[in-house]
């Protein structure tokens, strides 16, 4: 159903709750669906001219094809729907990273809008924890550590799951939504975790666990959609 017919739905319903408001609902709720839109897409246009500018090397080849004016068209769609201001900024970076990509090709960038248009925030933020898990252990203040680190002798020993670990590293997130977020990042083959099932006895530091359960498929969309292509 596009746009204008929703907004249709929407207004007659109001009309006949809310007789006493009449047809100016129409118009009011039409201007509403467009300035969101159409602060959206200035929103983008802004953030990528001020970001092209900054980068040293940009592939000419890639943003200067005709194909390119397809993803833009492309992406522009979804960040003007997209009420989430952090997933718009994933949509954005995808622009940033083809375009700072020497080797960025359209079925690849293609491939990515498809992936992020069903990914979520918890997702993307278990993404990340895999592609470097000490790196972001370290950042949110070491929270899995090695308990025998300093002691003489081993005396502590522990058999851990991913789930479990996840569990530890993001505790504002529900198990479930941990376990929804493994489901979609196996299915798509951008985590290898056995639905978090993978375990490991140690005596060390368990995140070690977590380490290359990251593919290469996995590591090249996070990097587009987090603007960290060098």
């Amino acid at each position: 159903m596009i746009k204008k017919a929703k907004i249709e739905i929407v207004s007659n319903a109001l009309i006949a709750a809310i007789p006493y408001i009449g047809g100016s609902i129409n118009s009011v709720m039409g201007d509403i669906a467009a300035q969101r839109k159409e602060a959206r897409f200035r929103e983008l246009i802004n953030s990528l001219e001020s970001e092209i500018n900054k980068i040293r090397a940009i592939n000419k080849t890639f943003i200067t094809h005709e194909d390119f004016l397809d993803i833009f068209e492309n992406i522009s769609k979804h960040v003007v729907n997209e009420r989430d201001a952090a997933k718009r900024t994933m949509y954005k970076n995808l622009i940033i990273s083809s375009a700072k990509d020497s080797n960025a090709d359209f079925d690849k960038t293609e491939k990515y809008i498809r992936l992020l248009e069903n990914l979520t925030i918890n997702d993307s933020v278990i993404l990340k924890v895999f592609l470097d898990p000490i790196k972001f252990n370290k950042e949110i203040g070491s929270p899995l550590i090695n308990r025998n680190e300093g002691n003489n002798y081993i005396t502590y020993t522990e058999h851990v799951t991913v789930l479990e670990l996840l569990q530890r590293l993001l505790p504002e997130f529900e198990k479930e939504d941990i376990l929804d977020s493994l489901d979609y990042l196996e299915r798509n083959r951008l985590v290898i975790t056995h639905n978090g099932e993978d375990s490991l006895k140690t005596n060390a530091n368990p995140i070690h666990l977590l380490v290359d359960k990251i593919t290469a498929k996995g590591i090249g969309f996070i990097k587009y959609i987090t603007d960290e292509i060098i």
